[in-house]
Order: C-alpha cells, then sequence, then structure tokens
C-alpha cells in the first residue's frame, strides 16, 4: 500500500503539533507523560509568584505552579493551583509555605510535610503559610534603624544650632584672640626650649649646676659613712634630751624670768632703792653739781695755792 504524499505531510504536522505541544509544556514545567496530583492553597499575597515555579520538599523538586487565580467572593486571596508527581505522596497537615526561592526575589512553594499515615487526594486544599521574605526581614530591621536615625537627625540638628550660637561673631572674634596667645606661648616655650638647650651645651650654666650636683652627690656617697655617724651622733643627742629633765629647766627658767619681770616692773614704779635711783633725777643733779664745784675748786688750788698749804724751809712765822 502506498502513501499518498498528502497522508504524509499530515502524519508530519500531527508529528510536529504533538512535539510542539510536549515542548511548550515542558518549558512551562509541565511533564505531560507523567501522572500527577493537583492541589490547592490559598494566600492572602504571592509575593511575586508565578506560573511555574517551582514545588519543593525539603528542597527537592517534586512539582511546579500551575495556575495562580483569585478567590470566588471577591475576598482579595490568592488561589494557586500546584500539580505534584503522584510518586511524592503529600501527608494530611502538610504545609504549602510561600517562600524565597535566591537571592533575587524568586518564589517558590515548600511543602512542609507533616508525620502520619494519611495522605491527601488529588483535589484538596492545603494548608498555606508565608514565609517572611528577605526584603521583609530588612524592612523589620530597618525599622528601629530608622528611628535612631531620625533620632541621631534630630541630635544634629540641635548640636548644629549650639555650634552656631557658640561661634558667633564675638566668640570666633575671642577664638581668633586665644588662637593668637597659643601661637604666642608656643614661640615663648620655642625660645625657653632653644634656651635650654644653650643651658644644656658643654659650657652651659645649666650643665655646670648638672655636673655639680653630680659632684655634690658622689661627694655624699663617698661620706655616706661619715654622714651616718653624724645622723647617729644626733639621735643620741637626741635621746639624751629625751632623757634630761628638760621639762623642770624649763619651768625654773620661767619662773626667774617671771621674778625678772617682777623686779623690773618694782623698778619701773620707783619701789627700792634702785627704783628710787632710776626714777629720781635728785641724785643726778647733786652729782653733776658736786662735780662741777670740785671741778672749780681744783682750778682754784691750781691758780691759789697758797691759800690752801703753808710750808717753810727753816720755819714760818704764825699768822692770822
Amino acid at each position: 500500500m502506498k502513501i499518498t504524499r498528502e497522508a504524509k505531510i499530515g502524519i508530519f504536522a500531527t508529528i510536529s503539533l504533538a512535539v510542539l505541544f510536549w515542548g511548550i509544556n515542558f518549558l512551562k514545567g509541565k511533564d505531560i507523560f507523567s501522572r500527577t496530583n493537583t492541589f490547592y492553597a490559598i494566600y492572602s499575597r504571592i509575593d511575586g509568584l508565578k506560573q511555574t515555579d517551582n514545588v519543593t520538599i525539603s528542597g527537592y523538586k517534586v512539582g511546579t505552579v500551575k495556575s495562580i487565580r483569585f478567590e470566588e467572593g471577591h475576598t482579595g486571596r490568592l488561589v494557586v493551583t500546584m500539580i505534584v508527581k503522584k510518586k511524592y505522596p503529600v501527608p494530611v497537615n502538610s504545609i504549602a509555605k510561600l517562600v524565597s526561592d535566591n537571592i533575587m526575589g524568586g518564589k517558590a512553594i515548600k511543602l512542609e510535610v507533616a508525620t502520619g499515615d494519611g495522605f491527601h487526594k488529588s483535589g484538596d486544599t492545603l494548608l498555606s503559610s508565608i514565609e517572611t521574605g528577605l526584603i521583609d526581614q530588612l524592612m523589620h530591621e530597618m525599622v528601629p534603624v530608622k528611628e535612631k536615625a531620625e533620632k541621631l537627625m534630630d541630635d544634629v540638628h540641635k548640636v548644629m544650632d549650639i555650634i552656631q550660637k557658640v561661634f558667633n561673631y564675638e566668640n570666633r572674634t575671642n577664638i581668633d584672640h586665644s588662637i593668637q596667645s597659643l601661637t604666642a606661648s608656643l614661640e615663648n616655650i620655642e625660645r625657653i626650649s632653644a634656651g635650654l638647650d644653650v643651658m644644656l651645651k658643654e659650657n652651659g650654666s645649666l650643665n655646670d649646676i648638672i655636673v655639680n650636683v653630680k659632684s655634690i652627690s658622689k661627694n655624699l656617697e663617698k661620706n655616706s659613712v661619715a654622714i651616718t655617724n653624724i645622723i647617729q651622733n644626733f639621735s643620741s643627742i637626741s635621746d639624751s634630751l629625751t632623757r634630761s629633765n628638760i621639762a623642770s629647766t624649763l619651768i625654773q627658767a620661767d619662773s626667774a624670768i617671771h621674778s625678772f619681770n617682777h623686779i623690773v616692773d618694782r623698778i619701773n614704779r620707783g619701789e627700792g632703792s634702785v627704783g628710787l635711783l632710776v626714777n629720781n633725777d635728785t641724785l643726778y643733779h647733786n652729782l653733776t653739781n658736786a662735780s662741777r664745784n670740785l671741778e672749780i675748786l681744783l682750778e682754784d688750788m691750781k691758780e691759789h695755792p697758797k691759800r690752801y698749804v703753808h710750808f717753810s724751809v727753816f720755819g714760818a712765822k704764825k699768822s692770822k
């Protein structure tokens, strides 16, 4: 039996359409030659989940997302249809969790299987949950950071206000004067440092002082034994003074000074012979007069000795 050309073209077209259909479904993640179960999950949001995204168990792909549609009744929730290969049964109470598939924001459905003997049948609706994604975590962690940043900006604004108040014209002028004074002080310190350098040179005065101090230190070191003996002698003298009755001596000296003060007070008051002699000037005047009269008498005796002395070699006449 001869196959006509038209029949060959029809068979080729049918095969081509079948291959094309299989290729399209394969690209969509569907395997039309494998047996699958269909499950549903309802989410309040899907965060970018799309058809052909993976359905996994413990990170292993067991199916794909077939379709996404809104729930009837205008609830705003979304119904996700999944197809899972029959060789991967899904236990009862398993959870279809919407998770992030990669760091680029891709999504997938992770089946968290529960332990038990029963399994879901095709067409069942699974329990659902949404895993907090990286962006959600970042947003959650950024909230306190944002609050702290706002508070920091307020503090910076307050600090800038304070800086503007502090660095007004008058304060800036004072700061300029302070900087000038500081510069002058540094120049003085530099000059003093230069002077110290000169003094510390070999012939400098400070160097001579240091040399003298070193010499004194050496002499003290050489005479340390003698100094120790002197200190011991002073210590023994101090012990002797401590053992002596210095207190009674001081008491007696104080009593003698008190008696002397009493005598001086009596003399000042004119009591007693010494007091009369010190306080009465009559004796002074009498002695002055007597001295003057004696001086006159001596001068008269020098001038007229015969008035007072008579002598003769052979005897003198008695005269009135």
